[in-house]
């Protein structure tokens, strides 16, 4: 029973597939015989020839084509309402259609250039790995001999984001997001109170409700498009975990001997109250995008760079009450961001009838390539 309700579910799904690629096919034939219709002169009756297969939702391609004809159809007739109407449904079909002086009517240049499709709005989102590197502000030694050496190192982190765009114009645009990023360094600190005493590492993770805006400027047409910004980042500091690792290491009972090690390892501990919960960034960045049919796919590189101390100076010798080894106490540092990530982003395109024309633009572009031409 099962299989002949797949059987029959196949067959229906087949006539359905079948029944709308020759719905399409009859209205190709329908718009090939009103072009030939408007080629002939015989103006009156072409909008009512589309309409039954305007009203079945054709494909995009299909629409732009037979809203272009009813365009200069009305054009011809001396309807102005009907040929923008038709104008801002071909920019509905495909919002990136722009007319060629070289080949399209004259009449319908001088039309285009009335209306726009330009989105106001942008909808982005984004992923990818970064690093931290940390910028001393003060060295701070609870030990105080000069052979006491300290090493950060950086760890891999990651973010991801989602954001909006204001376009203020083709080039010109404003953004602000919210995102949601994973940073962490690692300190070592070697011959901590004496020589070939103390060995402790000390791995922080942080992570981070951020909210950036910036201003880009990007090219605006081509496959791919470059784009740079400037910004800056509110960043809040929503947790900040520790792996210590603490070598005590005794004195040689040799030249040649190295010294006895007691380690002693603490994982994940909380040191959210050693820290500067809010922070900001001043960052930079740029990349490229490629555009895919009405959308685009984005590689990103930014760099921030940290403007307050991460440290809480008030709780700095306070980390043992907070389950760290004694050894341990922060610099005062701000943390930088290098991050790459590759990222999505959705126009909101919105065809509209502009509030001044740009018919001048047009007519300029027009004088141009015929002066080219002689």
């Amino acid at each position: 029973m099962c299989l002949w309700k797949k059987i029959i579910a196949i067959l229906l799904l087949v006539v359905c597939l079948g029944k709308q690629s020759l719905a399409q096919d009859e209205c190709e034939l329908v718009l090939i015989q009103a072009t030939e219709e408007f080629n002939a002169g015989h103006l009156y009756g072409i909008s009512a020839m589309l309409k039954d297969c305007l009203d079945k939702n054709q494909k995009r391609e299909w629409r732009q084509r037979a809203y272009l004809l009813l365009a200069e159809t009305y054009l011809l007739l001396e309807d102005p309402l009907g040929a923008e109407q038709s104008y801002l449904s071909v920019l509905r079909a495909n919002p990136e259609f722009l007319t060629d002086p070289k080949l399209d009517p004259i009449d319908l240049v001088y039309l285009s250039g009335k209306f726009t499709s330009s989105p106001i709005f942008s909808l982005h989102g984004y992923a990818g790995p970064s690093i931290s590197p940390v910028r001393i502000i003060h060295d701070v030694r609870i030990g105080g001999e000069s052979y006491t050496r300290e090493r950060y190192a950086i760890r891999v982190g990651w973010q991801v984001g989602v954001g909006m765009d204001f376009h203020y114009n083709d080039f010109i645009s404003a953004s602000a997001g919210v995102a949601v990023s994973r940073t962490g360094f690692k300190h070592s600190t070697t011959d901590l109170f004496g020589l070939d005493k103390d060995i402790v590492e000390f791995i922080d993770r942080q992570t981070w409700a951020n909210l950036p805006v910036s201003v880009k400027y990007s090219q605006s047409i081509g496959k791919f498009r470059r784009y740079g910004y400037v910004g800056i980042s509110f960043n809040y500091l929503l947790g900040d975990n520790a792996n210590v690792d603490l070598k005590n290491r005794e004195a040689k009972t040799s030249d040649n001997a190295e010294p006895p090690e007691f380690p002693k390892s603490i994982s994940n501990v909380d040191i959210l109250k050693s820290r500067e919960r809010l922070n900001a960034a001043f960052f930079l960045g740029g990349g490229v995008k490629y555009k895919n049919k009405l959308d685009y796919f984005y590689l990103d590189l930014r760099y921030s760079f940290g403007m307050k101390n991460v440290v809480n100076a008030n709780s700095r010798f306070n980390s043992t009450t907070e389950g760290l080894p004694y050894p341990y106490v922060d610099d005062d540092f701000r943390m930088d961001n290098l991050a790459l990530s590759i990222g999505y982003i959705h126009p909101l395109y919105k065809p509209r009838k502009l509030k001044k024309a740009r018919t001048k633009s047009v007519l300029r572009k027009i004088q141009k390539e015929d002066n080219a031409k002689n």
